[in-house]
């Protein structure tokens, strides 16, 4: 029956272990975040860069209609000029027409450009040197951009690098735990929990004994140390409601039992000692056994008697 309910243990044991299969199905997950994540930097970077774009387009709709509108001024063009016009209206087919608003200022910059009076131009002046800080802060942020997009991808590469070596790793233990029909699996779970559980057991018997050391000259190593008699109060509980009988067979001794056989014993030495107080003031007097026994009688309660008559019935003494 013994061998029986060893070997029906094993069986449970690998069951249990064979149930938790391997699955990378977190760690893939985790990979495929830490792409889509360098993907989403990417992604953003090429939606900034085409907002980019599209405003130095409308830059451009803008400054070539100002050009047209600069060269239609122009009274009896010269063949230059017509052709400086025809071209620029070709531009102006690629980039677009701006908006209205725009294609107001930049005709009115235009005008006071080619005024003939100073403060005019000065003012036509000032309005195309804003647009000049507007061109060269699309410029520079075109620069910034483009050097971002190359950093960005150059990181997703080596993050793509990164996760393959991890896969790659993670195939070939996958692959070695295949090995004898899955057993190989079971052996690297037990050897994995075992090392796992000993550096947990390890650090918690360093924690104890350095802490067990310093609670008797530290104060605050004993209030700490007392966490540990709470946790071993709750196990050794814990225990005794799981399998009531085995303090007995350890051969631990409850609270309630120690104290069932205590409540007589102080009592009885209770009355030993009152005698002998009583004989150092009478050192004549002399206490026959008759007299302590009776003091006992009195002092003691009935389940106490019966406990000294169970004792004495296991001392054969009576029966």
């Amino acid at each position: 029956m013994k061998k029986l309910s060893y070997i029906i243990t094993i069986l449970c044991s690998l069951f249990l272990l064979s149930c938790s299969t391997v699955v990378p199905a977190k760690q893939v997950t985790d990979n495929q975040k830490k792409i889509e994540k360098e993907e989403k930097k990417v992604e953003n970077t090429i939606d900034e860069l085409d907002k980019n774009t599209k405003q130095k387009k409308i830059q451009t709709a803008t400054l070539a209609a100002g050009i047209q509108h600069s060269l239609s001024a122009v009274t009896n063009p010269p063949t230059e000029v017509k052709t400086a016009k025809d071209l620029n209206e070709r531009v102006i087919s690629i980039v677009g027409t701006p908006h209205i608003d725009e294609l107001n200022k930049v005709k009115q910059m235009v005008d006071l450009l080619n005024s003939a009076i100073i403060e005019e131009r000065k003012r036509g002046e000032k309005m195309l040197a804003e647009k000049d800080e507007i061109i060269n802060k699309l410029q520079k942020e075109t620069s910034e951009l483009k050097e971002q997009y190359d950093t960005q991808m150059w990181d997703m590469n080596e993050k793509a690098k990164e996760v393959a070596k991890q896969a790659d790793a993670n195939k070939a233990t996958l692959d070695s735990m295949s090995g004898m029909f899955g057993l190989n699996a079971v052996f690297w779970g037990l050897k994995k929990f075992f090392i796992s559980a000993l550096t947990g057991i390890v650090i918690f018997a360093i924690i104890f004994v350095v802490l067990r050391v310093l609670s008797m000259v530290n104060p605050a190593a004993g209030a700490a140390f007392s966490i540990f008699n709470m946790l071993g109060s709750a196990v050794l509980s814990l225990v005794k409601g799981l399998t009531p009988h085995a303090f007995e067979l350890a051969n631990f001794a409850s609270k309630d039992k120690v104290d069932e056989f205590k409540s007589p014993l102080v009592k009885i030495v209770d009355v030993i000692q009152e005698l002998k107080e009583k004989q150092k003031d009478s050192p004549d007097r002399v206490y026959p056994l008759n007299e302590i026994l009776k003091r006992f009688d009195k002092e003691m309660d009935s389940h106490e008697k019966d406990l000294i008559d169970d004792i004495l019935k296991e001392l054969k003494w009576i029966k």
